[in-house]
């Protein structure tokens, strides 16, 4: 009998229509929340500090390097650590099958080998010297697009010389800041620290208010770290924002600019520097009529440069226990193209003319400790200690009346027994005038931070901190306030000043053990005080104003975000025009120690 023909299958199966099928199963699993939750988490994984035996430790940052001084650097190695993945630095074993992270590590631009290169202080065949390693390790940590950064000795069979190892692991480069958001009024901006991997930076940012005159506003900046390894960092922009600082207070500016610094990035380095030009002008954002809006101009030279000529850093990697001392000088000059044209303008010293030279004389000894949650969420943080002392001289014309400047100012970090911070500061300056004393600023200061103290599973540390300003001639400076980060956090607009104001700030910080796709929670609760002679010249015969506060700050700090804080406060003796109570929803970027002890000199500041 003839057999029935049966058509033979493919022994390839169609590869077309198997893809599809996988990808619609692949889409199906997102939706599945267990998968999506474990996602979510291992793509979150991020710098979490290495386990440490002693919480509240705070290490110098040589001490590492100190057994290697005098060795021969032999080879260089470098390794960079995945931004999304590992839980930190440190973390040399992980793997993972997961294709959304590696997506997601695809999406950013590691750090160019060569750009790591041109930020190091050593080549090979240089000498292990411990200070000049702690400096580098802290410069890359700081620089914008790296969230941690380690310098690692290579034991080698040779007792005289050692391998090295630089590891460093970045920030995403992407960021987003929202800043307002709601059916009138939109703001952003959305910015890469670190495009291509190549140490540079690009912003651009955005406003809408239906509110305004000029509802759409925009800005955008370009910033190049490190240029050609010399160390000089530069930026050039727009904004017509009113995000650069303005003349005064009530006024909305726009700015065409461009920044040049050149910082004292290592204790032994002798020159630094920096200059910035800049065109501003008032922009009418909120339609008045000419005869109150006030329409002006005016330009902005500010130069300044420093130079250590005795420093206690030796060649061969030893350190001498005595200060560095280094000379300073800045020009600044801000000339106006259009004044407004209002009477009361025409004499305000604001809106005038005003340049002015001034020297310093620069002592300053400083060393760092390494230490964790501190004003981070974990990340490794620099913290000074040691002290600096200036003494200024120069010369103001401001509206044609030429004055001598004079100033004294300095602080002194300690590092406890009971394992915190200590730091004390203050100043003294005047203008003279045919020897005769014009706006002298008094300031004091004292900060304490307490160890770190493991509490409920998490951390807590204690921070405090008061200062007293004054000026008892004031001739062209106004009164202070008391708003905001200047007295009372929470008062805004109020009408309460004077020419003396002390202020008191105790914050409790909890860290949190809490940790969802990364973003880590912060508590704090506060309590502060201030006072300024409103009523009466003796100050301490005026009303304390008072609040209370209670919130949370949230981070993620492996991504280019601001922190998220919420906060509620209480003001049981609020001045007329201040709510009793005040909610906070706001992002706050991030705080840091200034690290560089080198910077532009400046008049003691009144405000």
């Amino acid at each position: 009998m003839p057999q029935k023909a049966v058509a033979q299958t493919d022994t390839i199966p169609a590869q077309g229509k198997r893809w599809f099928k996988k990808f619609n199963t692949y889409v199906d699993s997102l939706k599945s929340r267990r998968y999506r939750d474990s996602v979510l988490f291992k793509l979150s994984r991020h710098n979490d500090p290495p386990p440490s035996t002693d919480d509240s430790s705070m290490i110098r940052s040589e001490q590492g390097f100190l057994p290697h001084t005098g060795k021969t650097i032999r080879r260089i190695y470098y390794r960079r650590v995945k931004v999304f993945g590992p839980r930190n630095i440190n973390d040399t074993t992980f793997t993972t099958s997961m294709q959304l992270i590696h997506l997601a590590n695809r999406l950013h631009f590691d750090s160019e080998e060569w750009l790591i290169r041109q930020s190091l202080f050593f080549r090979e065949r240089d000498t292990v010297n411990a200070y000049e390693f702690a400096d580098n390790e802290r410069y890359l940590r700081n620089r914008p697009f790296i969230q941690d950064a380690r310098i690692l000795m290579v034991v080698t069979p040779f007792s005289d010389s050692v391998d090295v190892m630089v590891v460093t692991k970045d920030v995403f480069e992407y960021g987003l800041d929202l800043r307002e958001a709601s059916t009138t009024a939109v703001a952003a901006k959305v910015f890469n620290n670190n495009l291509f991997g190549a140490g540079q930076g690009l912003m651009f940012g955005f406003r809408w208010n239906n509110a305004f005159a000029r509802p759409w506003g925009t800005e955008a900046r370009y910033t190049k770290y490190n240029i050609l390894g010399t160390f000089v960092d530069a930026a050039v922009g727009y904004t017509n924002l009113n995000t650069q600082l303005p003349l005064d207070s009530n006024v909305y500016e726009g700015s065409y600019y461009l920044q040049v610094e050149r910082p004292l990035y290592r204790n032994s380095a002798k020159f630094a520097g920096g200059f910035s030009l800049s065109r501003n002008y008032s922009i009418n954002i909120y339609g008045q009529p000419d005869s109150i809006f006030r329409d002006y101009a005016y330009k902005v030279l500010d130069v300044w440069t420093g130079y250590s000529f005795l420093n206690r850093f030796r060649n061969d990697g030893e350190s001498e226990n005595k200060a560095n001392l280094a000379i300073l000088g800045r020009y600044f000059n801000l000339k106006f193209d259009k004044n407004p044209s209002q009477p009361a303008f025409i004499k305000d010293p604001i809106y005038n003319n005003r340049h002015y030279y001034l020297g310093q004389l620069l002592l300053f000894k400083q060393d760092f400790f390494k230490t964790h949650q501190f004003f981070g969420f974990g990340r490794t943080e620099d913290i000074p200690y040691g002290y600096r002392m200036g003494l200024s001289a120069g010369w103001e014309n401001w509206m044609d009346r030429k004055r001598f400047y004079t100033g004294l100012e300095g602080e002194k970090y300690w590092h406890t027994r009971l394992n915190g911070l200590l730091s004390i500061g203050g100043g003294i300056s005047s203008f003279w005038q045919k020897n005769i004393s014009e706006d002298m600023v008094i300031s004091a200061k004292a900060a304490y931070y307490s160890r770190l103290m493991r509490f409920w599973k998490g951390a807590f540390r204690l921070f405090v901190n008061i200062d007293y300003l004054g000026n008892p001639n004031n001739y062209f400076y106004k009164p202070l306030d008391i708003n905001m980060e200047r007295g009372i956090w929470g008062y805004r607009d109020t009408k309460v000043s004077g020419f003396h104001r002390i202020n008191l700030r105790s914050e409790g910080v909890y860290y949190s053990p809490w940790k969802i796709y990364g973003f880590k929670f912060n508590l704090f609760a506060s309590v502060q005080a201030s006072q300024v002679s409103f009523k009466n010249n003796y100050l301490l015969e005026n009303p304390v104003y008072t609040g209370y506060g209670l919130g949370v700050r949230i981070r993620n700090e492996n991504l280019q975000l601001n922190t998220f804080k919420l906060g509620a406060y209480y003001y049981p003796d609020a001045p007329p025009g201040q709510r009793n109570v005040y909610f906070e929803i706001t992002t706050v970027v991030d705080f840091r120690f200034d690290i560089f002890a080198m910077r532009a000199p400046s008049f003691l500041q009144f405000r």
